[in-house]
């Protein structure tokens, strides 16, 4: 028989990959990014996806974070903080706002989040001004461009943060941008009346007596203003020890044998308002409005008013036939009120 002579032989392959490299890079880390076609959309949903880009391609530091990629490129520049005004820390409940664009394009459009506890809890500012759980985009010029707009309807005495974010149709949105921040006051509403009595130097029949000045001040934030009323105990000028009444009128005291009446005068204010008198205690001369034992408006302001005043002076003119003693008077109860 041949000799028959076995022969094993051991085969090994080694495979090795090495990172590319030159002489000045070298790139420790990359893949190839998922396949699929670039775009995709349903009623519900649009997607986009690249080809080979690099993975974890992002680098961020403490004012900015860069990302690598198509997408990355199409978004818009993030808007800056916006500008909020608290009315000179007067507005109790709304804010006024201005958005910063950012220099982006002016078909960009802009939607603006507001917080109370730092973001933890957002809403959204919606186009009428209030606020609202979804976001909604608008043009600068829809959010009123370089004068602004008002949100509206806030808390009184509440810190809010306000931060905008930017589109220019699909797969454009940036980040929200840095915050704003600003707060709303308390309610107020500032009155007063001096001095707190008024006197004439003399009474004479026939004759028309005007009294010394009273001064008035009146400031409220209301966003509806407020006004100023009066009430008089006998409705006239009375005498308690004859029981006789000069009845309160509406009238010029030229042309009356008697009566007695206030006349609201010289309303002024500091800023907004504005305050003035009104019918029938606003006349003029001898003109007076009679007051009377129910609360009727003297003076007004249709909107928040700082540093408002005004004068009022009482008037009287009494016949022959009125008892000529001393202890004629009537006692005014002032109130003042705002809208809120």
């Amino acid at each position: 028989m041949p000799n028959v002579v076995s022969v094993v032989l051991g085969l090994s392959v080694a495979i090795f990959a090495a990172l590319p490299a030159s002489n000045t890079y070298k790139l420790n880390n990359y893949s190839v990014g998922p396949g699929g076609t670039n775009s995709a959309s349903s009623s519900t949903y649009k997607a986009q996806g690249n080809v080979g880009e690099q993975a974890n391609g992002s680098t961020s530091g403490t004012t900015y974070t860069s990302k690598n990629g198509a997408i990355q490129a199409e978004q818009l520049n993030v808007p800056p903080a916006p500008t909020l005004d608290t009315g000179s820390n007067t507005y109790y409940n709304k804010l006024g706002l201005t958005i910063n664009t950012g220099s982006n394009p002016s078909d960009a459009t802009y939607s603006v989040a507001i917080s109370t506890n730092n973001f933890v809890t957002t809403n959204y500012v919606q186009a009428d001004g209030t606020v609202a759980a979804s976001p909604v985009y608008q043009q600068y010029s829809a959010w009123g461009g370089a004068g602004g707009t008002f949100i509206v309807g806030l808390a009184p005495s509440t810190s809010y943060k306000v931060k905008v974010d930017a589109k220019q149709g699909m797969f454009t949105n940036t980040a929200y941008g840095a915050a704003a921040t600003a707060a709303t006051v308390a309610p107020t509403l500032s009155f007063s009346v001096s001095p707190n009595s008024s006197s004439f130097s003399s009474i004479l029949p026939n004759t028309i007596a005007t009294s010394s000045n009273m001064t008035f001040g009146f400031s409220t934030n209301g966003a509806s203003g407020g006004n100023v009323y009066v009430r008089g105990s006998n409705g006239g000028f009375k005498s308690p020890s004859q029981g006789y009444l000069v009845s309160a009128v509406s009238a010029n005291l030229s042309s009356q044998s008697q009566g007695f009446g206030i006349q609201a005068a010289n309303a002024t204010q500091t800023s907004g308002g504005p305050l003035s008198s009104v019918s029938p205690f606003n006349g003029t001369g001898n003109t007076v409005g009679a007051e009377s034992t129910t609360f009727a408006r003297m003076f007004t302001s249709p909107a928040a008013i700082s540093g408002g005043s005004a004068t009022a002076n009482v008037q009287v003119k009494v016949n022959i036939s009125a008892p000529a003693v001393s202890d004629y008077g009537e006692t005014f109860t002032f109130i003042a009120s705002a809208s809120f």
